[in-house]
Protein backbone atom coordinates (compact mmCIF):
# COMPACT_ATOMS: atom_id res chain seq x y z
CA UNK A 1 0.00 0.00 0.00
CA UNK A 2 1.36 3.39 -0.96
CA UNK A 3 1.22 5.86 1.89
CA UNK A 4 -0.04 9.33 1.15
CA UNK A 5 2.76 11.86 1.39
CA UNK A 6 2.55 14.35 4.19
CA UNK A 7 1.71 17.90 3.25
CA UNK A 8 4.66 20.19 3.85
CA UNK A 9 3.42 22.95 6.17
CA UNK A 10 4.15 26.42 4.88
CA UNK A 11 5.10 29.04 7.46
CA UNK A 12 2.27 31.38 6.55
CA UNK A 13 2.09 34.51 8.68
CA UNK A 14 -0.81 34.85 11.09
CA UNK A 15 -1.83 38.20 12.45
CA UNK A 16 -2.53 38.33 16.18
CA UNK A 17 -4.66 41.19 17.40
CA UNK A 18 -2.89 43.93 19.34
CA UNK A 19 -6.02 45.82 20.40
CA UNK A 20 -6.29 46.82 24.06
CA UNK A 21 -9.75 45.23 24.22
CA UNK A 22 -8.26 41.88 23.16
CA UNK A 23 -5.63 41.80 25.90
CA UNK A 24 -6.42 38.96 28.30
CA UNK A 25 -6.53 40.30 31.85
CA UNK A 26 -5.97 37.88 34.72
CA UNK A 27 -4.47 37.86 38.20
CA UNK A 28 -0.98 37.43 36.76
CA UNK A 29 -1.09 40.63 34.71
CA UNK A 30 -3.89 42.75 36.17
CA UNK A 31 -1.57 45.15 37.99
CA UNK A 32 0.58 45.70 34.90
CA UNK A 33 -2.49 46.22 32.73
CA UNK A 34 -3.88 48.79 35.17
CA UNK A 35 -0.66 50.81 35.08
CA UNK A 36 -0.37 50.87 31.28
CA UNK A 37 -4.10 51.34 30.74
CA UNK A 38 -4.04 54.25 33.19
CA UNK A 39 -2.14 56.44 30.72
CA UNK A 40 -1.86 59.42 30.59
CA UNK A 41 -2.23 59.51 34.38
CA UNK A 42 1.05 57.70 35.01
CA UNK A 43 2.98 58.29 38.25
CA UNK A 44 6.07 59.03 36.13
CA UNK A 45 6.66 60.07 32.54
CA UNK A 46 8.30 56.67 31.92
CA UNK A 47 7.16 53.13 32.78
CA UNK A 48 8.90 49.76 32.42
CA UNK A 49 6.64 46.85 31.42
CA UNK A 50 8.40 43.67 32.54
CA UNK A 51 7.54 40.01 32.05
CA UNK A 52 8.69 36.65 30.67
CA UNK A 53 8.87 35.84 26.98
CA UNK A 54 5.51 35.66 25.17
CA UNK A 55 3.68 37.05 28.21
CA UNK A 56 1.82 39.73 26.27
CA UNK A 57 4.23 42.63 26.82
CA UNK A 58 4.33 43.46 23.13
CA UNK A 59 0.55 43.16 22.80
CA UNK A 60 -0.06 45.54 25.70
CA UNK A 61 2.71 47.90 24.59
CA UNK A 62 1.50 48.12 20.99
CA UNK A 63 -2.08 48.64 22.17
CA UNK A 64 -0.82 51.53 24.30
CA UNK A 65 1.21 52.89 21.38
CA UNK A 66 -1.90 52.94 19.21
CA UNK A 67 -3.93 54.71 21.88
CA UNK A 68 -1.15 57.19 22.68
CA UNK A 69 -0.18 57.73 19.03
CA UNK A 70 3.33 56.74 20.08
CA UNK A 71 6.28 56.12 17.82
CA UNK A 72 8.27 52.89 18.19
CA UNK A 73 12.02 53.21 18.46
CA UNK A 74 14.65 50.47 18.29
CA UNK A 75 17.02 50.95 21.22
CA UNK A 76 19.86 49.53 19.14
CA UNK A 77 19.70 52.39 16.64
CA UNK A 78 20.85 55.95 16.60
CA UNK A 79 17.78 58.14 16.50
CA UNK A 80 16.91 61.13 14.39
CA UNK A 81 14.97 64.12 15.63
CA UNK A 82 11.75 63.32 17.49
CA UNK A 83 8.98 65.87 17.72
CA UNK A 84 8.61 67.54 21.13
CA UNK A 85 5.91 65.96 23.27
CA UNK A 86 6.04 62.64 21.43
CA UNK A 87 5.12 59.42 23.18
CA UNK A 88 7.68 56.69 22.57
CA UNK A 89 7.67 52.89 22.81
CA UNK A 90 10.89 50.88 23.09
CA UNK A 91 10.05 47.17 22.84
CA UNK A 92 12.87 44.95 24.11
CA UNK A 93 14.76 47.71 25.89
CA UNK A 94 16.94 45.16 27.71
CA UNK A 95 18.40 43.74 24.48
CA UNK A 96 22.15 43.13 24.50
CA UNK A 97 22.43 45.32 21.40
CA UNK A 98 20.83 48.28 23.17
CA UNK A 99 22.58 51.65 22.87
CA UNK A 100 22.55 53.30 26.28
CA UNK A 101 22.91 56.69 24.62
CA UNK A 102 19.65 56.14 22.74
CA UNK A 103 17.69 55.31 25.90
CA UNK A 104 19.31 58.18 27.77
CA UNK A 105 18.29 60.64 25.06
CA UNK A 106 14.74 59.27 24.88
CA UNK A 107 14.34 59.39 28.66
CA UNK A 108 15.45 63.02 28.86
CA UNK A 109 13.66 64.19 25.70
CA UNK A 110 10.26 62.77 26.62
CA UNK A 111 10.53 64.16 30.14
CA UNK A 112 11.62 67.63 29.06
CA UNK A 113 9.01 67.99 26.30
CA UNK A 114 6.00 66.45 28.06
CA UNK A 115 5.95 63.07 26.34
CA UNK A 116 5.75 59.56 27.76
CA UNK A 117 8.12 56.61 27.42
CA UNK A 118 7.17 52.93 27.67
CA UNK A 119 9.96 50.35 27.87
CA UNK A 120 9.36 46.60 27.65
CA UNK A 121 11.83 44.01 28.88
CA UNK A 122 12.15 40.55 30.41
CA UNK A 123 13.88 41.87 33.51
CA UNK A 124 13.54 44.98 35.65
CA UNK A 125 15.73 47.95 34.65
CA UNK A 126 17.79 47.72 37.85
CA UNK A 127 19.04 44.31 36.63
CA UNK A 128 20.20 45.53 33.22
CA UNK A 129 23.87 45.81 32.41
CA UNK A 130 23.97 49.59 31.96
CA UNK A 131 27.35 51.19 31.30
CA UNK A 132 26.13 54.80 31.38
CA UNK A 133 25.87 55.94 35.03
CA UNK A 134 23.40 58.75 34.29
CA UNK A 135 21.06 56.33 32.51
CA UNK A 136 21.37 53.80 35.33
CA UNK A 137 20.31 56.40 37.90
CA UNK A 138 17.34 57.50 35.78
CA UNK A 139 16.12 53.96 35.18
CA UNK A 140 16.16 53.37 38.93
CA UNK A 141 13.45 56.02 39.35
CA UNK A 142 10.79 54.63 37.01
CA UNK A 143 7.88 52.43 38.12
CA UNK A 144 7.84 48.79 37.01
CA UNK A 145 4.63 47.11 35.81
CA UNK A 146 5.29 43.38 36.07
CA UNK A 147 3.58 40.42 34.39
CA UNK A 148 4.08 37.01 36.01
CA UNK A 149 3.62 33.52 34.54
CA UNK A 150 -0.02 32.60 33.75
CA UNK A 151 -2.50 31.04 36.15
CA UNK A 152 -4.86 28.31 34.90
CA UNK A 153 -7.59 30.73 33.84
CA UNK A 154 -5.23 32.91 31.84
CA UNK A 155 -3.56 29.85 30.33
CA UNK A 156 -6.93 28.56 29.12
CA UNK A 157 -7.93 31.88 27.55
CA UNK A 158 -4.44 32.31 26.10
CA UNK A 159 -4.54 28.91 24.40
CA UNK A 160 -7.97 29.66 22.94
CA UNK A 161 -6.67 33.01 21.63
CA UNK A 162 -3.53 31.47 20.14
CA UNK A 163 -5.60 28.87 18.30
CA UNK A 164 -8.07 31.56 17.22
CA UNK A 165 -5.25 33.77 15.88
CA UNK A 166 -4.37 30.87 13.58
CA UNK A 167 -8.04 30.32 12.68
CA UNK A 168 -7.94 26.86 14.25
CA UNK A 169 -11.07 25.36 15.77
CA UNK A 170 -10.31 23.40 18.93
CA UNK A 171 -12.73 21.72 21.31
CA UNK A 172 -12.53 23.04 24.87
CA UNK A 173 -12.02 19.47 26.06
CA UNK A 174 -8.72 19.47 24.18
CA UNK A 175 -7.75 22.80 25.76
CA UNK A 176 -8.59 21.41 29.20
CA UNK A 177 -6.46 18.34 28.45
CA UNK A 178 -3.53 20.59 27.54
CA UNK A 179 -3.86 22.81 30.62
CA UNK A 180 -3.54 19.82 32.95
CA UNK A 181 -0.26 18.78 31.35
CA UNK A 182 1.55 21.82 29.96
CA UNK A 183 4.33 23.80 31.62
CA UNK A 184 2.91 26.97 33.17
CA UNK A 185 4.55 29.50 30.89
CA UNK A 186 3.59 31.75 28.00
CA UNK A 187 6.44 30.40 25.89
CA UNK A 188 5.33 26.80 26.36
CA UNK A 189 1.77 27.68 25.31
CA UNK A 190 2.92 29.48 22.17
CA UNK A 191 5.37 26.76 21.15
CA UNK A 192 2.79 24.02 21.73
CA UNK A 193 0.18 25.75 19.56
CA UNK A 194 2.83 26.21 16.86
CA UNK A 195 3.64 22.49 17.01
CA UNK A 196 -0.01 21.40 16.96
CA UNK A 197 -0.67 23.66 13.98
CA UNK A 198 2.27 22.20 12.05
CA UNK A 199 1.31 18.59 12.82
CA UNK A 200 -2.36 19.12 12.01
CA UNK A 201 -1.49 20.64 8.64
CA UNK A 202 1.21 18.12 7.75
CA UNK A 203 -0.94 15.11 8.66
CA UNK A 204 -4.27 16.67 7.62
CA UNK A 205 -5.63 15.82 11.07
CA UNK A 206 -8.21 17.40 13.29
CA UNK A 207 -6.88 18.81 16.54
CA UNK A 208 -7.64 16.13 19.10
CA UNK A 209 -6.36 15.05 22.50
CA UNK A 210 -4.23 12.44 20.74
CA UNK A 211 -2.55 15.09 18.60
CA UNK A 212 -2.06 17.33 21.63
CA UNK A 213 -0.51 14.39 23.50
CA UNK A 214 1.90 13.75 20.63
CA UNK A 215 3.05 17.37 20.64
CA UNK A 216 3.27 17.58 24.42
CA UNK A 217 5.53 14.52 24.47
CA UNK A 218 7.80 15.70 21.63
CA UNK A 219 10.69 17.74 23.12
CA UNK A 220 11.84 18.95 19.71
CA UNK A 221 8.45 20.58 19.13
CA UNK A 222 8.44 22.31 22.48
Amino acid sequence: MVKQAKQIPLELPHKPSFEMADFIVSASNEAAFSVVDGWPDWPHHAVALVGPAASGKTHLAKAWAKRADAIEVNASDEIDAIAPGSNVLVDGADAATRRDETLFHLFNWTKETGGHLLLTSRTAPNLWNVALPDLKSRLATIPVAEISEPDDHLLMVLLVKLFSDRQLQVDLAVVDYIIKRIERSFTAAKELVDAIDRHALADKRKITKALAKTCLEAPTDR
